[in-house]
């Protein structure tokens, strides 16, 4: 059974109308918007997942709908259903299951630990030594699936806060403004570290629970391998680090497949340019999935779809019209049925 996440760039630019969907908006044409929707569907048909885990969707599901509709179906059927998020305004997080595909269904998780995830907690994000409420950026949004001929599986999809600083570039680059910009992007790590820290809790109080559970966590966590200027120098924390977790408790760590099946160069899943450590171009690798222990020996492999990323890119891909996205997806192939 064949798990593909891809964070499809901006799918609430495609649209317009919300609950009334049209394509076309005040970003992209109706045309340009049908050219991206249809870049995307074909790298999607040509990974073929049995589910589909998707970050920056559209904010309205009958958006969603018309894609599907349009794009992905069989004589106007769509072959996926689709589970939302709860909250991410116009990037909203989604779960697509593939009708005809290796699991029988899925539903949103509603046990009271998946459910505190919404709850505010403290957090020092400002760097004040001061600890007030703090909640998800994007709603972690978990799914439980149902594998044909095996015990379910949760699937947890995290986007966390974006990096990104409002003219963050000019302010780099501006020795009168550096130190505003410094400020801004330790407040935007320290927000993806307390993200990465709440969910990480989270996992372990399901493993802990339940040695045998099955959980995939996967999505674009914003960042990855690899230490920053703010990891090195500033002492944030590596967010990839700790959703996987901790190396003195051994039986709680989460395996990353990509890791284990994919050649340090192509270990990438989206490539820009890096103006801080003045590196053009630079290769990243942003989205991961991380398996529960019950789950790592189930991997039959794992992949980055640059092959299919790369069939649909017009030129170099500057334009949005000429590109699927601007990530890259992966995919996690596991062995079916689960069982012993």
């Amino acid at each position: 059974m064949q798990i593909v996440n891809w964070n499809i760039e901006w799918m609430n630019n495609w649209f317009s109308g919300n609950e009334n969907p049209a394509w076309g908006s005040g970003s992209l044409t109706a045309d340009e918007a049908r050219t991206c929707a249809g870049r995307a569907s074909r790298v999607i048909e040509a990974l073929q997942p049995d589910l589909l885990c998707l970050q920056e969707g559209p904010s309205a599901t009958q958006e969603m709908d018309l894609f599907l509709t349009e794009f992905l179906s069989d004589a106007g059927q769509p072959r996926y259903e689709a589970i939302v998020g709860a909250d991410g305004g116009a990037q909203k997080l989604y779960v697509l299951r593939r009708r005809d595909g290796a699991f029988t269904a899925m539903d949103r998780a509603t046990d009271a630990e998946t459910l505190a995830l919404a709850d505010l907690w403290d957090a020092d994000v400002n760097g004040d030594m001061t600890l007030e409420g703090y909640d998800y950026t994007r709603l972690p949004l978990v799914v439980d699936v149902d594998p044909q001929g095996s015990d379910p599986i949760r699937v947890v999809v995290l986007h966390t806060k974006s990096k990104y600083v409002q003219d963050g570039e000019r302010k780099w680059r501006d020795p009168a403004r550096r130190q505003e910009f410094v400020v801004e992007a330790l407040e935007a790590r320290r927000r993806i570290s307390a993200e990465g820290f709440r969910l990480r809790t989270y996992l372990d109080a399901l493993v802990a629970a339940d040695g045998d559970a099955r959980i995939l966590v996967t999505g674009d966590w914003n960042d990855g391998p690899g230490r920053d200027l703010f990891e090195r120098s500033y002492l944030t924390h590596n967010v990839a680090d700790i959703v996987l977790g901790s190396t003195f408790t051994p039986d709680l760590i989460f395996h990353h497949p990509l890791i284990a099946h994919v050649d340090t160069p192509a270990l990438f899943t989206a490539r820009f340019d890096d103006y801080v450590d003045e590196i053009d171009d630079r290769p990243l690798l942003l989205d991961h999935f991380a398996l529960s222990p019950a789950l790592r020996s189930w991997v039959d492999a794992a992949g980055i779809a640059h092959q299919e990323y790369e069939a649909e890119l017009q030129g170099s891909g500057g334009r949005r019209i000429d590109r699927p996205s601007d990530h890259r997806p992966i995919w996690v192939r596991l062995a079916a049925p689960l069982t012993g």
